[in-house]
């Protein structure tokens, strides 16, 4: 039961504002190329927060010893303002409301049966645009705004020119200038074998809520000490390291992340109370799957179309420095992470 509470608010923590906000519902609002842009910076947050919190000691250079900590790390990827709006272009369908306000704004005295003619001809096409606003962490005062930018309707031999009108979408920041990306994620590592230890993340298949769906979570990774096969003694502990990790949210986001580094680290004091200085110098990819339906008025009201794109997360390489401190049998560290999103990671464990 402990165990349950604790994955569940290591859970809640993090995706709370996803179920307050129905993200599904926002998306359906959006087109490929404006979703793209507009989950950006929470895609490339998934992947730097997925990519921190693994190390804070390096292995041992021992044949065999026991080396066991169950903790939770905790981790917050930073935006900065330039994560909190976007301009891109691409294609839109726009549904009957949204071409009556092109139509409108393009003449507001048309008769009924042109302007009818026009609507119903906008909603069959996907049309090249212009899209900017707030990203899913900008501000809630503004909106992602559809700009037409060059496009003809032939009407009974007249040619209507659209290029300039714009419709205001109802979608906005639904997280607000968030400062930082949340994660929780219970963790396990278990060494030394030859210079080795075994590192897990685990979340079983739980269900958030009916309108996010179901989390689940799982990562593994490795670090060894070459130490171990090495005749003489370095000044600091060394590791090589590689992480793994798969994060489903729902039918809308599932993310994958790997992590591959070169880590040190150097322990002063007694065994029972000591302080570990840590560094490391890691290169990492992250990626997300996002999938939604799109909503159409076209062939009828309420036409879905099937949306689904991948996108890779900004980081690449990241610096790392940190510290661990031992108290008897409790582990706390906490590091920071420079990278093209700065994350700040913080962990706690028991030592066994």
């Amino acid at each position: 039961m402990k165990i349950n509470l604790l994955l569940l608010l290591t859970i809640v923590f993090a995706f709370n504002t996803f179920a307050q906000n129905d993200l599904q519902s926002v998306l359906q609002k959006l087109s490929k190329d404006a979703a793209t842009a507009y989950v950006g910076p929470t895609v490339s947050a998934f992947g730097a927060d997925l990519n921190s919190g693994w190390v804070h000691r390096v292995p041992k250079a021992t044949i065999f010893g026991i080396d066991i900590e169950l903790g939770v790390v905790a981790m917050g990827t930073f935006f900065s303002n330039s994560n909190k709006t976007f301009s891109t272009s691409g294609t839109f369908r726009f549904n009957n409301q949204q071409a009556g306000q092109l139509v409108d704004a393009l003449n507001p005295n048309l008769p009924t049966n042109v302007r009818t003619s026009l609507i119903n001809q906008i909603i069959q096409q996907d049309i090249n645009v212009g899209i900017s606003g707030p990203t899913i962490v900008g501000s809630k005062s503004d909106s992602v705004k559809v700009g037409v930018q060059n496009f003809n309707i032939n009407y009974q031999g007249t040619n209507y020119n659209f290029g300039g009108e714009s419709v205001a979408l109802p979608v906005t920041g639904y997280l607000e200038n968030l400062p930082a990306f949340p994660l929780f994620a219970p963790q396990l590592t278990i060494g030394t074998f030859y210079g080795s230890s075994l590192s897990f993340r685990f979340v079983p298949t739980m269900k958030l809520s009916d309108k996010v769906g179901d989390f689940s979570y799982f990562g593994i990774g490795v670090q060894h000490n070459p130490a171990m096969w090495i005749p003489f003694p370095l000044p600091l502990e060394v590791s090589i390291g590689l992480f793994t990790q798969n994060m489903k949210i729902g039918t809308v986001f599932q993310s994958s992340a790997t992590t591959f580094g070169i880590y040190g680290s150097k322990t002063f004091g007694p065994g029972a109370f000591n302080v570990t200085p840590y560094a490391g110098l890691s290169y990492e990819r992250g990626s997300t799957d996002v999938a939604y339906d799109f909503i159409l008025d076209y062939p009828v009201p309420g036409t879905l179309q099937h949306v689904s794109f991948n996108l890779v997360a900004e980081n690449s390489v990241r610096l790392m420095l940190g510290a661990a401190f031992k108290l008897g049998f409790v582990s706390l560290n906490v590091d920071y992470n420079i990278a093209s999103y700065n994350v700040l990671n913080a962990g706690f464990g028991i030592i066994f």
